[in-house]
């Protein structure tokens, strides 16, 4: 039973595995929440990671089940100011 992760190449480096696909052992309750903790990521560092679930965006504590895909983002804001 596992989850494959995909880490956005910026957040490579600060990841713990330092890699971009990985799988980890999938845990009945486990969210992507648990995935940024184990990987490390700082609390300023994930605030600013968008979460996919199997290609839809959720939120970091939605429950993951068996063979989920959770890609990991960086959430990105833009527009334009007026001037």
């Amino acid at each position: 039973m596992a989850i494959n992760v995909k880490l956005f190449m910026t957040l490579v480096p600060l990841s713990k595995s330092k890699q971009t696909n990985l799988t980890v052992d999938w845990f009945d309750g486990m969210t992507a929440q648990h995935i940024l903790e184990a990987e490390e990521f700082s609390q300023q560092d994930q605030e600013a990671i968008a979460v996919v679930i199997n290609s839809v965006q959720a939120l970091a504590d939605d429950p993951l089940k068996d063979g989920d895909q959770v890609d990991l983002l960086v959430n990105l804001q833009g527009g334009s100011s007026s001037q």
